[in-house]
């Protein structure tokens, strides 16, 4: 009798820990932009040779898309980019079926000033998310600060733009990570078990296996490669899913 209650007693803590962890489990949700499926052209990878192209049936095109990300932590509606802010774009209608409102997004990080991932802030030069507060780091912000489109959005943004280093604290418990190479500033960030990687990838069923090959729009190859590999090491060591703005559905990798 004794070990029956000892072992219900068990059960009971198991189950109650469960509830505990899918309570405040993060909620990543993949916002595709681009209405229409998406390739990444044989030629943005000039040094991967045709002979591996081949192998791998990628010479129509590699699988891609252009994704931002919507998280809920803490109570808190926070977007990863804004995508490209086409004609056709997604990110509105999306935001809706989650029954998020532009009013209703608090934070929006940044994983660097590439259009079709800040295309979605702004409409008609005015600030898209009216209460949101837009984190960008340092270095990237440095990076491109005499760009005209920046300066756009530090305009309608105004002192709700803030700069960050990857020291810093940042909102919700996220973890801002170096992920240079792509751009100058380019950043990945951690929430929970997740990690959100913007661009160091274009090409999954390419670069997965073989990150030795960038795309053209890496600004350092060299760097990208590193930083792909660190990055990828990182998530495999510690159990963590993988968001890319570029990854084909399901949009992650774990």
């Amino acid at each position: 009798m004794k070990l029956r209650i000892f072992t219900m007693s068990i059960i009971s803590v198991l189950i109650s820990i469960s509830c505990i962890e899918q309570k405040t489990a993060t909620e990543i949700i993949p916002i595709q932009d681009n209405p229409n499926p998406r390739t990444m052209a044989r030629g943005l990878f000039p040094e991967a040779p045709d002979s591996l192209i081949s192998a791998l049936g990628l010479e129509d095109g590699i699988p891609s898309s252009v994704c931002a990300f919507l998280a809920k932590a803490d109570g808190k509606n926070i977007l990863f980019d804004a995508a490209n802010g086409a004609p056709d774009s997604r990110l509105m209608h999306v935001l809706d079926s989650c029954e998020v409102s532009a009013e209703g997004v608090d934070y929006i990080f940044i994983t660097h000033l590439h259009g079709d991932h800040i295309g979605g802030l702004l409409k008609e030069g005015v600030a898209v998310f009216s209460d949101a507060d837009l984190y960008i780091n340092e270095v990237e912000y440095n990076a491109w600060k005499e760009n005209d489109g920046l300066r756009a959005v530090a305009k309608a943004y105004g002192s709700r733009l803030k700069t960050f280093s990857v020291t810093d604290k940042l909102p919700c418990g996220i973890e801002a990570i170096e992920a240079y190479g792509h751009t100058a500033g380019h950043t990945a960030y951690k929430l929970g078990e997740s990690l959100i990687v913007g661009d160091i990838m274009h090409g999954v069923a390419l670069q997965l296996e073989y990150p030795q090959y960038s795309a053209r729009f890496d600004m350092d190859k060299d760097k990208a490669v590193e930083t792909r590999k660190t990055i990828m090491k990182m998530a495999r060591d510690n159990g963590l899913t993988v968001y890319g703005m570029h990854f084909p559905a399901p949009y992650y990798i774990r």
